[in-house]
């Protein structure tokens, strides 16, 4: 393994990109040697507008979150459990407002350690400006973009490991339950199969209180995006798949709003056709 990643770096850069993309489709722990964290900052959250190539996705699910946790579903001192963060926290910016307590539960260890430069003000961290002052416009109060950066700050308790595949994702932490559970894009990437999907769901749920409310951001039908030259298995899903996941999991008032690719035919990076948000409840005992 080793000579073989000195054989790339002898390359050039034009000839390492073409074997990386010649290898195969990485996926499970591969992610923990392959998947660049800078290189999927600097490439999907520049800004919200996101890529060329997919064309604007980010800013309508932000939106939509920003519609969802400003409906009153969220009490102020809520506690927040956002599985599979990847090396992101603009999922989280418009829950903050309501959260004093929130735990980031994350596979590896690059990406835990990219949220964890951010939490610190490393000087090394992504920029997640923009973000915040695009949430704090929708919140009609544009000022409060730094004191909004701030209070995230102060309400990210934990940055943790955790395997969704496993069937204690956050062994061998033990948490009281949970107000809400957010996931943005993490189990289309790390389950192999639609089986291996809805248990991660299940188990989540065990740490969600009755009448919590669990939302997922994630895409459709889309077999694989590329980080660094890499290509990164995606499990292709549609909204039907989710909203019968959720309803067997014991969920009630499942809302899912879908929104198309905008810029299929010219999208190098990832097949995605689209995406999804959804919010539902855990039914009451």
């Amino acid at each position: 393994m080793i000579s073989t990643f000195v054989s790339c770096y002898a390359m050039s850069g034009s000839s390492c990109l073409r074997w990386k993309m010649a290898a195969p489709i990485q996926r499970g722990t591969d992610h923990h040697k392959t998947f660049g964290a800078k290189a999927y900052l600097a490439l999907y959250y520049a800004t919200p507008e996101g890529t060329d190539e997919e064309g604007e996705l980010l800013t309508p699910y932000l939106k939509e979150f920003h519609e969802i946790f400003n409906s009153g579903r969220l009490k102020p001192g809520s506690r927040l459990l956002d599985v599979g963060s990847g090396p992101t926290i603009h999922q989280l910016i418009s829950a903050s407002r309501f959260c004093t307590e929130i735990v980031c539960a994350e596979y590896t260890e690059n990406n835990r350690a990219e949220i964890e430069k951010w939490v610190k003000k490393d000087p090394d961290m992504h920029d997640w400006t923009p973000f915040f002052k695009f949430v704090a416009d929708l919140e009609g109060d544009s000022s409060s973009w730094e004191a909004r950066q701030s209070h995230l700050r102060d309400a990210i308790k934990e940055v943790i490991t955790c395997d969704v595949t496993k069937p204690e994702p956050f062994a061998p932490r033990q948490y009281q339950e949970f107000d809400v559970v957010t996931t943005t894009l993490c189990l289309e990437a790390a389950c192999p199969d639609r089986e291996s999907y809805s248990a991660p769901v299940r188990n989540i749920t065990r740490l969600l209180k009755p009448g919590g409310t669990f939302v997922l951001a994630g895409v459709t039908n889309q077999t694989f995006y590329t980080v660094g030259g890499y290509k990164f298995f995606t499990l292709p899903i549609d909204s039907s798949f989710m909203r019968e996941v959720f309803e067997k999991a014991g969920y009630v008032d499942i809302n899912i709003k879908s929104f198309p690719a905008t810029n299929p035919e010219n999208n190098t990076i990832s097949d995605i056709d689209g995406f999804v948000v959804l919010h539902a409840s855990k039914a009451e005992i």
